[in-house]
């Protein structure tokens, strides 16, 4: 998993740090350090070999790779990195991309949208309204609600941007939620003024609503 310095082999209150480009121990001494088979071992490295983190020769030692090349949209990389805390750099980043792109994203969807696309937001703004106190809905139909956004633009990049980044999507929004006392009012508010500009179809005034619901 990651922290800001490196790669951390995690099994409850036990870890070890690697830095990047560091060689990790042979899968024979990780698994007598953890307790655990060397079958084991092998599997996991193997699983954070696909997401970028380490390298692996056969007959060499597995080694970390260099940072940028993990994969951080990963959902089992965001899970395990939320479970040890270790998420304030890609809650940074990934509120700022979503400023980016969901700002600059509304405006077309207000000229495009269907009665289809419409119909979609509103349901799902409807859905937000019944769930304020059950976290996990509203920040389903939180998802659900700005993916129907990016979907009225009709533009295919921004549709696959959807699929790739649905777990880092999901995991900001469900800390968002929960982290400022009395969020979701406002978040409501930040709703109902972005799909009333989509809805009436100003460009303009869909970017700045969701400009100022995402300024947060």
């Amino acid at each position: 998993m990651h922290s800001r310095q490196g790669f951390v082999i995690v099994q409850h209150v036990r870890y070890t740090l690697f830095q990047s480009g560091e060689p990790l121990p042979a899968a024979g001494d990780i698994a007598h350090e953890f307790e655990v088979s060397v079958p084991v071992v092998r599997e996991a490295l193997k699983i954070v070999a696909t997401l970028g983190m380490v390298t692996s020769r056969q007959g060499r030692y597995s080694r970390v790779t260099e940072r940028t090349a993990w994969n951080d949209l990963a959902p089992e990389l965001l899970a395990t990195r939320l479970e040890v805390g270790a998420i304030d750099d890609i809650m940074a980043d990934s509120l700022e991309l979503r400023r980016v792109i969901e700002t600059e994203a509304a405006a077309p969807a207000a000229e495009r949208a269907t009665p289809g696309d419409l119909a979609a937001m509103r349901e799902e703004f409807d859905a937000l309204r019944q769930a304020t106190r059950d976290t996990e809905a509203y920040t389903a139909h939180d998802v659900a609600f700005h993916d129907a956004i990016l979907r009225a633009t009709h533009n295919r990049r921004f549709l696959q941007l959807i699929d790739q980044m649905q777990a880092v999507l999901v995991l900001t929004r469900r800390i968002s939620v929960t982290a400022i006392p009395d969020r979701v009012p406002a978040s409501q508010h930040g709703h109902e003024a972005v799909l009333d500009a989509i809805a009436t179809g100003s460009p303009e005034r869909a970017r700045q609503a969701t400009a100022d619901h995402l300024g947060w």
